[in-house]
């Protein structure tokens, strides 16, 4: 009978995931000249009909907010997206998915789609419930773990050191 796994060996299982993931999208991306930031900004800007509101695409990005405006001022020197004024906000900016930008997602997308399947489809489509509920509980404690810490005296992530 196999022992049940402490906490820092899932951690660190998780950490090679994420790794893995991270190589593995880096040298997907590269043919493109994307990353996978910008994929993904050139993504939500496909699905939305090829343009919205730079506050909302913030807001559904998969990256710190922080880093967002040097994606999109490059993306902008690319030619992948530009900016237009809000109509009805002079606060606000719209960005547009640009001719160049989408053939470039034209491109890419089918075969992220096809990449995403391959990995994703190795787990058992009858465990993949349970998978995705354990993934919300670790993103729950995580932000609850990072919450705690961020009202108190200090940030603090997870690392692979933490064993608790």
């Amino acid at each position: 009978m196999s022992k049940t796994p402490e906490p820092y060996e899932l951690l660190l299982a998780m950490l090679l995931v994420q790794n893995s993931l991270e190589r593995r999208s880096e040298t997907f991306f590269q043919p493109f000249g994307l990353t996978a930031s910008k994929f993904n900004i050139l993504n939500l800007l496909s699905i939305k009909n090829g343009q919205m509101d730079q506050s909302e695409l913030v807001d559904q990005l998969l990256v710190g907010k922080s880093s967002i405006s040097i994606v999109l001022n490059r993306m902008v020197r690319d030619n992948l997206i530009k900016r237009e004024p809000h109509p009805k906000d002079r606060r606000q900016v719209v960005l547009v998915i640009t001719k160049k930008g989408h053939e470039i997602w034209s491109k890419a997308a089918p075969d992220y789609e096809a990449n995403v399947r391959e990995v994703f489809g190795k787990v058992p489509p009858s465990h993949r419930n349970q998978f995705l509920q354990d993934l919300k509980k670790l993103h729950q404690a995580i932000s609850e773990h990072d919450h705690k810490k961020s009202s108190g005296a200090g940030q603090s992530s997870l690392s692979a050191t933490e064993k608790g």
